[in-house]
Protein backbone atom coordinates (compact mmCIF):
# COMPACT_ATOMS: atom_id res chain seq x y z
CA UNK A 1 0.00 0.00 0.00
CA UNK A 2 1.33 3.14 -0.75
CA UNK A 3 2.19 5.88 1.64
CA UNK A 4 -0.95 8.69 2.45
CA UNK A 5 -3.69 5.75 1.42
CA UNK A 6 -5.84 4.16 3.68
CA UNK A 7 -8.42 0.68 3.14
CA UNK A 8 -11.26 1.82 2.20
CA UNK A 9 -14.63 1.33 4.30
CA UNK A 10 -17.08 -0.71 4.46
CA UNK A 11 -19.69 0.32 1.99
CA UNK A 12 -23.01 1.28 3.09
CA UNK A 13 -25.65 2.08 0.74
CA UNK A 14 -28.56 3.96 2.84
CA UNK A 15 -32.02 4.03 1.07
CA UNK A 16 -34.48 7.04 3.06
CA UNK A 17 -38.08 6.33 2.42
CA UNK A 18 -40.62 8.99 3.28
CA UNK A 19 -41.77 8.26 6.72
CA UNK A 20 -41.47 11.05 9.43
CA UNK A 21 -38.51 8.81 11.06
CA UNK A 22 -36.31 9.60 7.93
CA UNK A 23 -35.39 13.00 10.02
CA UNK A 24 -32.68 11.01 12.29
CA UNK A 25 -31.21 9.86 9.36
CA UNK A 26 -28.78 12.81 9.26
CA UNK A 27 -27.80 11.21 12.86
CA UNK A 28 -27.19 7.66 11.00
CA UNK A 29 -25.28 8.90 8.97
CA UNK A 30 -23.00 10.53 11.14
CA UNK A 31 -22.91 7.31 12.98
CA UNK A 32 -21.81 5.06 9.99
CA UNK A 33 -19.57 7.22 8.92
CA UNK A 34 -18.07 7.60 13.15
CA UNK A 35 -17.57 3.91 12.81
CA UNK A 36 -15.68 3.99 9.68
CA UNK A 37 -18.46 3.15 7.04
CA UNK A 38 -18.21 4.80 3.35
CA UNK A 39 -22.16 6.13 3.48
CA UNK A 40 -24.11 6.25 0.01
CA UNK A 41 -27.48 7.97 0.69
CA UNK A 42 -30.51 7.16 -2.02
CA UNK A 43 -33.76 9.02 -1.25
CA UNK A 44 -37.14 8.43 -2.59
CA UNK A 45 -39.21 11.23 -3.66
CA UNK A 46 -41.27 11.16 -0.63
CA UNK A 47 -38.36 11.04 1.77
CA UNK A 48 -37.51 14.89 0.76
CA UNK A 49 -40.79 16.02 2.45
CA UNK A 50 -39.04 14.75 5.61
CA UNK A 51 -35.34 15.53 5.15
CA UNK A 52 -32.92 17.77 3.88
CA UNK A 53 -31.20 16.44 0.79
CA UNK A 54 -28.23 18.96 1.97
CA UNK A 55 -28.14 17.64 5.35
CA UNK A 56 -27.38 13.99 4.10
CA UNK A 57 -24.98 15.43 1.26
CA UNK A 58 -23.04 17.06 4.11
CA UNK A 59 -22.69 14.26 6.76
CA UNK A 60 -21.94 12.25 4.08
CA UNK A 61 -19.72 13.83 1.98
CA UNK A 62 -21.29 12.16 -1.35
CA UNK A 63 -24.52 13.77 -3.39
CA UNK A 64 -27.23 12.09 -2.49
CA UNK A 65 -28.96 10.40 -5.45
CA UNK A 66 -32.90 10.76 -6.26
CA UNK A 67 -33.37 10.28 -9.73
CA UNK A 68 -33.71 6.76 -11.72
CA UNK A 69 -33.26 8.59 -15.23
CA UNK A 70 -30.37 10.95 -13.94
CA UNK A 71 -28.95 12.47 -17.03
CA UNK A 72 -25.37 12.80 -15.34
CA UNK A 73 -25.62 9.05 -13.84
CA UNK A 74 -27.25 7.03 -16.66
CA UNK A 75 -24.33 7.49 -19.19
CA UNK A 76 -22.73 4.98 -17.17
CA UNK A 77 -25.93 3.22 -16.28
CA UNK A 78 -25.70 4.64 -13.02
CA UNK A 79 -28.42 2.61 -11.21
CA UNK A 80 -26.75 -0.62 -11.46
CA UNK A 81 -23.48 1.11 -10.40
CA UNK A 82 -25.33 2.12 -6.96
CA UNK A 83 -26.47 -1.65 -7.07
CA UNK A 84 -22.67 -3.02 -7.20
CA UNK A 85 -21.35 -0.86 -4.78
CA UNK A 86 -22.06 -1.56 -1.32
CA UNK A 87 -21.17 -4.42 1.07
CA UNK A 88 -24.90 -3.74 2.85
CA UNK A 89 -28.21 -1.73 1.75
CA UNK A 90 -30.03 -0.42 4.44
CA UNK A 91 -33.27 1.11 4.21
CA UNK A 92 -34.06 3.11 7.24
CA UNK A 93 -37.19 4.10 7.51
CA UNK A 94 -38.50 1.26 5.77
CA UNK A 95 -41.81 2.14 4.86
CA UNK A 96 -44.90 -0.32 4.29
CA UNK A 97 -44.85 1.06 0.97
CA UNK A 98 -41.56 0.38 -0.10
CA UNK A 99 -41.97 -2.94 1.55
CA UNK A 100 -44.47 -3.90 -0.64
CA UNK A 101 -42.88 -2.75 -3.64
CA UNK A 102 -39.39 -4.87 -3.03
CA UNK A 103 -41.61 -7.47 -2.28
CA UNK A 104 -42.94 -7.30 -5.74
CA UNK A 105 -40.27 -6.60 -7.40
CA UNK A 106 -40.64 -3.47 -8.66
CA UNK A 107 -38.54 -1.09 -10.17
CA UNK A 108 -40.13 2.31 -10.59
CA UNK A 109 -38.18 4.70 -8.82
CA UNK A 110 -34.26 4.40 -7.97
CA UNK A 111 -34.31 2.91 -4.64
CA UNK A 112 -36.74 0.02 -5.92
CA UNK A 113 -34.75 -0.54 -8.96
CA UNK A 114 -31.08 -0.65 -6.50
CA UNK A 115 -33.05 -3.13 -3.93
CA UNK A 116 -33.84 -5.15 -7.32
CA UNK A 117 -30.53 -5.05 -8.92
CA UNK A 118 -28.29 -5.63 -5.97
CA UNK A 119 -26.89 -8.40 -4.80
CA UNK A 120 -25.54 -7.41 -1.11
CA UNK A 121 -27.20 -8.45 1.87
CA UNK A 122 -30.34 -5.95 2.79
CA UNK A 123 -30.91 -4.73 6.08
CA UNK A 124 -34.14 -3.03 6.72
CA UNK A 125 -35.38 -1.03 10.05
CA UNK A 126 -39.53 -0.90 9.52
CA UNK A 127 -41.20 2.40 10.35
CA UNK A 128 -44.94 2.76 10.20
CA UNK A 129 -48.56 3.04 11.62
CA UNK A 130 -49.25 0.34 14.32
CA UNK A 131 -52.22 -1.09 12.23
CA UNK A 132 -50.00 -1.23 9.01
CA UNK A 133 -47.23 -2.72 10.39
CA UNK A 134 -49.77 -5.45 11.58
CA UNK A 135 -52.14 -5.80 8.78
CA UNK A 136 -51.36 -9.21 7.36
CA UNK A 137 -49.96 -7.92 3.40
CA UNK A 138 -47.57 -6.00 5.74
CA UNK A 139 -46.50 -9.13 7.60
CA UNK A 140 -46.53 -11.28 4.27
CA UNK A 141 -44.16 -9.29 2.30
CA UNK A 142 -42.07 -9.19 5.72
CA UNK A 143 -41.67 -12.94 5.16
CA UNK A 144 -41.11 -13.19 2.10
CA UNK A 145 -38.68 -10.86 1.90
CA UNK A 146 -37.35 -12.62 4.79
CA UNK A 147 -36.99 -16.45 2.91
CA UNK A 148 -34.46 -14.19 0.29
CA UNK A 149 -32.28 -13.27 2.61
CA UNK A 150 -33.38 -9.71 4.18
CA UNK A 151 -32.57 -9.12 7.76
CA UNK A 152 -34.65 -7.15 9.75
CA UNK A 153 -33.63 -4.71 12.53
CA UNK A 154 -36.92 -3.74 14.65
CA UNK A 155 -39.42 -1.83 14.39
CA UNK A 156 -39.74 -1.03 18.25
CA UNK A 157 -42.55 0.12 20.64
CA UNK A 158 -43.48 3.17 21.84
CA UNK A 159 -45.47 7.17 20.46
CA UNK A 160 -45.35 7.13 16.99
CA UNK A 161 -45.98 10.29 15.43
CA UNK A 162 -50.21 9.38 14.44
CA UNK A 163 -50.08 9.56 18.13
CA UNK A 164 -50.89 6.17 18.36
CA UNK A 165 -48.73 3.66 21.12
CA UNK A 166 -47.89 0.48 19.93
CA UNK A 167 -45.23 -1.32 17.21
CA UNK A 168 -44.19 0.59 14.29
CA UNK A 169 -41.74 3.19 15.67
CA UNK A 170 -38.24 2.47 13.59
CA UNK A 171 -35.30 1.59 16.14
CA UNK A 172 -32.99 4.28 16.87
CA UNK A 173 -29.87 5.28 14.65
CA UNK A 174 -27.02 3.38 16.99
CA UNK A 175 -29.02 0.01 17.21
CA UNK A 176 -29.38 0.07 13.53
CA UNK A 177 -25.35 0.72 12.82
CA UNK A 178 -24.62 -2.00 15.63
CA UNK A 179 -27.28 -4.61 13.74
CA UNK A 180 -24.89 -3.25 10.56
CA UNK A 181 -22.02 -3.50 12.01
CA UNK A 182 -22.87 -7.09 13.10
CA UNK A 183 -23.85 -7.93 9.72
CA UNK A 184 -20.35 -6.93 8.06
CA UNK A 185 -18.67 -8.40 10.13
CA UNK A 186 -18.01 -12.43 10.35
CA UNK A 187 -19.33 -13.88 13.46
CA UNK A 188 -16.68 -15.36 15.42
CA UNK A 189 -15.70 -18.76 15.25
CA UNK A 190 -15.96 -21.24 17.98
CA UNK A 191 -18.40 -24.67 18.73
CA UNK A 192 -21.36 -22.87 17.31
CA UNK A 193 -19.88 -21.50 14.07
CA UNK A 194 -22.89 -22.56 11.43
CA UNK A 195 -25.02 -23.70 13.76
CA UNK A 196 -28.86 -23.27 13.71
CA UNK A 197 -30.20 -21.66 17.07
CA UNK A 198 -33.78 -21.71 17.19
CA UNK A 199 -35.20 -19.27 20.43
CA UNK A 200 -38.23 -18.78 21.70
CA UNK A 201 -38.84 -15.41 24.15
CA UNK A 202 -41.14 -13.48 26.57
CA UNK A 203 -45.07 -13.72 27.17
CA UNK A 204 -48.44 -14.75 25.29
CA UNK A 205 -51.72 -13.19 25.44
CA UNK A 206 -54.98 -14.89 25.72
CA UNK A 207 -57.53 -12.03 25.24
CA UNK A 208 -61.00 -11.80 27.19
CA UNK A 209 -61.95 -9.10 24.82
CA UNK A 210 -60.20 -7.10 22.52
CA UNK A 211 -58.78 -4.83 25.32
CA UNK A 212 -58.07 -6.95 28.47
CA UNK A 213 -55.96 -9.95 28.51
CA UNK A 214 -53.98 -12.58 30.98
CA UNK A 215 -50.41 -12.73 31.13
CA UNK A 216 -47.11 -12.96 33.11
CA UNK A 217 -44.73 -11.32 34.05
CA UNK A 218 -42.15 -12.02 31.26
CA UNK A 219 -39.93 -9.26 29.92
CA UNK A 220 -38.35 -11.67 27.47
CA UNK A 221 -34.47 -10.31 28.54
CA UNK A 222 -33.37 -13.88 28.75
CA UNK A 223 -34.31 -15.14 25.67
CA UNK A 224 -33.02 -12.36 24.11
CA UNK A 225 -29.57 -12.49 25.89
CA UNK A 226 -29.73 -16.28 24.89
CA UNK A 227 -30.36 -15.27 21.29
CA UNK A 228 -27.53 -12.57 21.07
CA UNK A 229 -25.30 -14.38 22.86
CA UNK A 230 -26.07 -17.60 20.28
CA UNK A 231 -25.67 -15.14 17.00
CA UNK A 232 -22.16 -13.26 18.85
CA UNK A 233 -20.72 -16.89 19.40
CA UNK A 234 -21.74 -17.90 15.34
CA UNK A 235 -24.39 -19.48 15.07
CA UNK A 236 -27.44 -18.63 12.75
CA UNK A 237 -30.69 -18.04 14.89
CA UNK A 238 -34.06 -17.00 14.62
CA UNK A 239 -36.13 -15.99 17.44
CA UNK A 240 -39.79 -16.21 18.11
CA UNK A 241 -40.86 -13.30 20.52
CA UNK A 242 -44.11 -12.62 22.38
CA UNK A 243 -45.30 -9.21 23.19
CA UNK A 244 -41.90 -7.46 24.24
CA UNK A 245 -40.56 -3.88 24.61
CA UNK A 246 -36.76 -5.25 23.46
CA UNK A 247 -34.52 -4.61 20.41
CA UNK A 248 -33.96 -6.82 17.96
CA UNK A 249 -30.50 -8.53 19.05
CA UNK A 250 -27.78 -7.50 16.25
CA UNK A 251 -27.99 -10.16 12.95
CA UNK A 252 -31.04 -12.08 15.10
CA UNK A 253 -34.03 -13.51 12.26
CA UNK A 254 -37.25 -12.18 14.42
CA UNK A 255 -40.75 -13.29 14.20
CA UNK A 256 -43.34 -11.56 16.41
CA UNK A 257 -46.21 -13.44 17.69
CA UNK A 258 -48.60 -12.26 20.66
CA UNK A 259 -50.92 -15.52 21.21
CA UNK A 260 -49.72 -19.12 22.62
CA UNK A 261 -51.63 -20.59 19.22
CA UNK A 262 -49.32 -17.82 17.33
CA UNK A 263 -46.05 -19.18 18.62
CA UNK A 264 -46.81 -22.64 18.36
CA UNK A 265 -47.69 -22.38 14.65
CA UNK A 266 -44.09 -19.70 14.05
CA UNK A 267 -42.23 -22.30 15.84
CA UNK A 268 -44.01 -25.30 13.59
CA UNK A 269 -42.94 -23.22 11.04
CA UNK A 270 -39.87 -23.30 11.10
CA UNK A 271 -38.46 -26.68 12.19
CA UNK A 272 -41.10 -27.90 9.45
CA UNK A 273 -38.39 -26.36 7.23
CA UNK A 274 -35.60 -28.08 8.64
CA UNK A 275 -33.67 -29.19 11.72
CA UNK A 276 -31.93 -26.93 14.08
CA UNK A 277 -29.28 -27.99 16.39
CA UNK A 278 -31.23 -26.27 19.23
CA UNK A 279 -34.59 -25.05 20.30
CA UNK A 280 -34.25 -23.14 23.30
CA UNK A 281 -37.76 -22.69 24.65
CA UNK A 282 -37.43 -19.54 26.50
CA UNK A 283 -40.73 -18.13 26.67
CA UNK A 284 -43.03 -18.17 29.25
CA UNK A 285 -45.98 -19.39 27.72
CA UNK A 286 -49.63 -18.23 29.28
CA UNK A 287 -50.88 -22.00 29.95
CA UNK A 288 -54.61 -21.13 29.64
CA UNK A 289 -56.88 -20.51 27.25
CA UNK A 290 -60.39 -19.08 27.11
CA UNK A 291 -63.36 -20.58 25.30
CA UNK A 292 -65.96 -18.03 24.51
CA UNK A 293 -63.57 -14.67 24.32
CA UNK A 294 -66.12 -11.48 23.43
CA UNK A 295 -65.39 -9.78 19.97
CA UNK A 296 -66.09 -6.63 21.44
CA UNK A 297 -65.04 -4.74 24.85
CA UNK A 298 -67.05 -5.70 27.79
CA UNK A 299 -68.22 -2.70 30.27
CA UNK A 300 -67.11 -3.48 33.86
CA UNK A 301 -70.40 -4.93 34.92
CA UNK A 302 -70.72 -7.17 31.65
CA UNK A 303 -67.36 -8.26 32.02
CA UNK A 304 -67.80 -9.12 36.28
CA UNK A 305 -71.12 -11.00 35.06
CA UNK A 306 -69.76 -12.92 32.25
CA UNK A 307 -66.19 -13.71 33.52
CA UNK A 308 -67.62 -16.71 35.74
CA UNK A 309 -69.37 -18.03 31.81
CA UNK A 310 -66.08 -18.30 30.04
CA UNK A 311 -64.66 -21.63 29.56
CA UNK A 312 -61.43 -21.78 30.68
CA UNK A 313 -58.88 -24.69 29.40
CA UNK A 314 -55.21 -25.66 29.81
CA UNK A 315 -53.47 -24.57 26.60
CA UNK A 316 -51.61 -27.03 24.44
CA UNK A 317 -48.22 -27.74 26.30
CA UNK A 318 -45.86 -26.38 22.77
CA UNK A 319 -42.69 -27.94 24.21
CA UNK A 320 -43.86 -31.28 24.27
CA UNK A 321 -45.86 -30.95 21.10
CA UNK A 322 -42.59 -30.23 19.29
CA UNK A 323 -40.71 -32.47 21.12
CA UNK A 324 -42.94 -35.20 19.85
CA UNK A 325 -42.69 -34.36 15.71
CA UNK A 326 -39.25 -32.74 16.21
CA UNK A 327 -37.31 -34.18 18.78
CA UNK A 328 -37.16 -37.10 20.75
CA UNK A 329 -40.00 -38.58 19.98
CA UNK A 330 -39.95 -37.93 16.16
CA UNK A 331 -40.40 -41.26 14.35
CA UNK A 332 -36.81 -43.38 13.83
CA UNK A 333 -34.88 -41.57 10.62
CA UNK A 334 -36.62 -37.97 10.70
CA UNK A 335 -34.14 -34.97 11.33
CA UNK A 336 -34.20 -34.07 14.69
CA UNK A 337 -33.46 -31.00 16.65
CA UNK A 338 -32.26 -30.73 20.32
CA UNK A 339 -34.56 -29.04 22.60
CA UNK A 340 -34.03 -26.92 25.39
CA UNK A 341 -36.83 -26.30 27.82
CA UNK A 342 -37.07 -23.48 30.58
CA UNK A 343 -38.70 -24.21 34.04
CA UNK A 344 -39.39 -21.43 36.79
CA UNK A 345 -40.00 -22.86 40.02
CA UNK A 346 -40.99 -21.93 43.47
CA UNK A 347 -39.99 -23.35 46.00
CA UNK A 348 -40.47 -22.86 49.83
CA UNK A 349 -37.25 -21.16 51.64
CA UNK A 350 -34.67 -23.58 53.44
CA UNK A 351 -31.40 -24.91 53.68
CA UNK A 352 -29.73 -24.38 50.13
CA UNK A 353 -29.11 -28.30 49.72
CA UNK A 354 -32.46 -29.05 50.24
CA UNK A 355 -33.52 -26.27 47.86
CA UNK A 356 -31.10 -27.42 45.15
CA UNK A 357 -32.41 -30.82 45.17
CA UNK A 358 -35.77 -29.93 45.12
CA UNK A 359 -34.67 -27.97 41.98
CA UNK A 360 -33.81 -30.98 40.63
CA UNK A 361 -36.66 -33.24 41.46
CA UNK A 362 -38.92 -30.83 39.55
CA UNK A 363 -36.66 -30.27 36.73
CA UNK A 364 -36.21 -34.25 36.48
CA UNK A 365 -39.83 -35.06 36.11
CA UNK A 366 -40.10 -31.53 33.28
CA UNK A 367 -37.23 -32.48 31.83
CA UNK A 368 -39.04 -36.26 31.10
CA UNK A 369 -42.65 -34.74 30.52
CA UNK A 370 -41.41 -32.83 27.95
CA UNK A 371 -39.07 -35.09 26.15
CA UNK A 372 -36.28 -32.46 26.25
CA UNK A 373 -32.59 -33.13 25.97
CA UNK A 374 -31.91 -30.71 28.26
CA UNK A 375 -34.13 -28.20 30.55
CA UNK A 376 -32.98 -25.09 33.13
CA UNK A 377 -34.88 -24.79 36.25
CA UNK A 378 -34.60 -21.98 38.43
CA UNK A 379 -36.65 -20.31 41.42
CA UNK A 380 -39.15 -17.44 41.28
CA UNK A 381 -40.11 -15.60 43.76
CA UNK A 382 -36.78 -14.59 45.31
CA UNK A 383 -34.25 -11.81 44.96
CA UNK A 384 -32.33 -11.62 41.53
CA UNK A 385 -33.74 -14.48 39.58
CA UNK A 386 -36.68 -15.03 37.52
CA UNK A 387 -39.26 -12.29 35.63
CA UNK A 388 -38.20 -9.04 36.00
CA UNK A 389 -35.11 -9.07 37.23
CA UNK A 390 -31.72 -8.48 35.68
CA UNK A 391 -29.84 -11.30 37.00
CA UNK A 392 -30.95 -15.08 37.26
CA UNK A 393 -29.12 -18.25 38.25
CA UNK A 394 -30.39 -22.52 38.08
CA UNK A 395 -29.57 -25.67 37.09
CA UNK A 396 -29.10 -26.93 33.73
CA UNK A 397 -30.33 -30.56 33.47
CA UNK A 398 -28.98 -32.68 30.24
CA UNK A 399 -29.54 -36.08 29.74
CA UNK A 400 -28.22 -39.24 27.05
CA UNK A 401 -30.13 -42.03 26.90
CA UNK A 402 -31.21 -42.05 30.59
CA UNK A 403 -28.51 -40.72 32.35
CA UNK A 404 -29.30 -37.07 33.70
CA UNK A 405 -26.48 -34.37 34.65
CA UNK A 406 -26.44 -31.60 36.87
CA UNK A 407 -24.95 -28.46 35.97
CA UNK A 408 -25.11 -25.16 38.55
CA UNK A 409 -24.74 -21.72 37.15
CA UNK A 410 -23.38 -20.81 40.88
CA UNK A 411 -24.98 -17.23 42.35
CA UNK A 412 -27.34 -14.74 40.61
CA UNK A 413 -25.18 -12.86 37.48
CA UNK A 414 -26.54 -10.71 34.78
CA UNK A 415 -28.63 -12.98 32.11
CA UNK A 416 -26.62 -11.94 29.03
CA UNK A 417 -23.34 -13.20 30.95
CA UNK A 418 -25.83 -16.57 31.95
CA UNK A 419 -26.64 -17.31 28.38
CA UNK A 420 -23.55 -17.72 27.73
CA UNK A 421 -22.38 -19.97 30.84
CA UNK A 422 -25.19 -21.71 28.83
CA UNK A 423 -24.27 -22.25 25.30
CA UNK A 424 -20.84 -23.12 26.55
CA UNK A 425 -22.49 -25.91 28.71
CA UNK A 426 -24.36 -27.05 25.75
CA UNK A 427 -21.80 -26.93 23.51
CA UNK A 428 -20.03 -29.65 25.74
CA UNK A 429 -23.22 -32.00 26.36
Amino acid sequence: MSSGTRPRGRRVLLIVSGGIAAYKTPELVRAFVAAGCEVQVVMTPAAAAFVSELSLATVSTRPVRKRLLDPEEEGHVGHIELADWPDLVVVAPATADLLARATAGMADDLAATVLLATRAPVLWAPAMNTNMWRHPATQANLATLRTRGAEFVGPDRGQLACGWIGEGRMIDPPLIVAAALARLRPPARGPWTGKRVLVSAGPTRTYIDPVRFVTNASTGAMGFALAEAARSAGAEVTLVAGPVELATPPGVRRVDVETAEQMFAALEGELSQGPYDWVAMVAAVQDLEIDGGAARKLEKAELLARLPTFGWRAARDILAALTARFGRGAPAGTPRSRFLGFAAQTVEDGPEDRLQQELIRLGEAKLRAKGADAIFVNRVGAPGVGFASATNAGLLLTRDVDAIAVNASGPPIAKAALATWLLDALAAA
